[in-house]
This record gives structure tokens, C-alpha cells and sequence, in this order.
């Protein structure tokens, strides 16, 4: 009796046998050649990202990818995609943080780095860099009590630093 209970037991599962089946899938990158990758169709497109991130060394989070005219989210997989059609799945990628900081100009050199002449430095009306984002700035760039932020940096890390507008 047990002999047959463990029988039908083990008869029993909840994984169904199913057939995994690979799509080849392009890709195609701006300024690189195309790429094609094996890959389910129900396959996330966080995941295909972290997969193209090793073929391209492209972080993940600089990554868009477009297809059919049609950004695809993260959540989104790839089962709108057609094995017949010709279109690629285009890849399009932002520079990264290292190249927004943004500049066209060397950097005047300043001799006593923890103090910032009241003035400026001669010349560097441009160059001086924001605290919060490090890009350079002219006009906008606010320096009273050494603050050094961008004008709309300002507007909205006020409350942090602890400035309350009075209307």
C-alpha cells in the first residue's frame, strides 16, 4: 500500500516539460556593427540589457532599446518581436555620467584649493564648476555664502540646505 502511494507520488509533478525555444534576435548599435544574440522571447529587456552590457561594455542604465519605432520599457519583453521581419532592434546609448560633466575649456588653475577669491579668478568667469552636477557655468552659478550651485540646482536643493522663501 505505501509501495503504491509512493509510486503515484512521485508520478505526480508540478513542473511541466516545456521546449525552450531560442529566437536569434539583431541588434543593431549606433557606430558599432550589428550584433545578434539567442534569446527567448520572454526574455525582460533589463535582462537582454545586462547581456548586451558584456558583448559592448555599455552600462545598462545608458542603454535604450527601440524597435519598430517603439522604446521598449524594462518591464517589456521581447515577444513583439518578428523572427520574419528585417528590422533590427536598435540599440541607442547616452554618453555615461564621466561625459556629462560638460566644459570646452581648461580649468584655470587655483593655488589655495580651500578658499575661492571673492572675485574669481581672473578670466574664469566660465569656469567655475557646480557643486551638485560639476558642470561649468557663467551667469547662472550662484556664489554668495560660498553656495557655488547652479541657479535651478538652487531652486531645488534650497530646503535641504535650509533656505525658506519668504513671499
Amino acid at each position: 500500500m505505501a509501495a503504491a502511494l509512493v509510486e503515484s507520488m512521485t508520478a505526480l509533478t508540478l513542473e511541466s516539460k516545456q521546449e525552450v525555444s531560442l529566437t536569434t534576435v539583431s541588434f543593431k548599435f549606433a557606430g558599432m556593427p550589428a550584433l545578434e544574440l539567442e534569446l527567448e522571447l520572454t526574455t525582460a529587456v533589463r535582462d537582454v540589457k545586462k547581456l548586451a552590457k558584456e558583448v559592448c561594455n555599455i552600462e545598462p542604465e545608458h542603454m535604450r532599446l527601440i524597435y519598430e519605432g517603439r522604446v521598449l520599457k524594462e518591464s517589456d519583453t521581447l515577444e513583439c518581436y518578428k523572427v520574419d521581419g528585417d528590422e533590427p532592434v536598435q540599440m541607442h546609448f547616452t554618453a555615461g555620467h564621466e561625459a556629462l560633466v560638460g566644459g570646452s575649456q581648461n580649468p584655470k588653475v587655483q593655488r589655495n584649493p580651500f578658499t575661492t577669491p571673492v572675485r574669481g579668478l581672473p578670466g574664469s568667469k566660465g569656469q567655475r564648476p557646480s557643486r551638485v552636477s560639476g558642470r561649468m557655468g557663467a551667469m547662472g552659478i550662484i556664489r554668495k555664502y560660498g553656495i557655488m550651485m547652479k541657479r535651478q540646482e538652487f531652486r531645488e536643493h534650497a530646503l535641504e540646505i535650509g533656505f525658506v522663501k519668504y513671499s
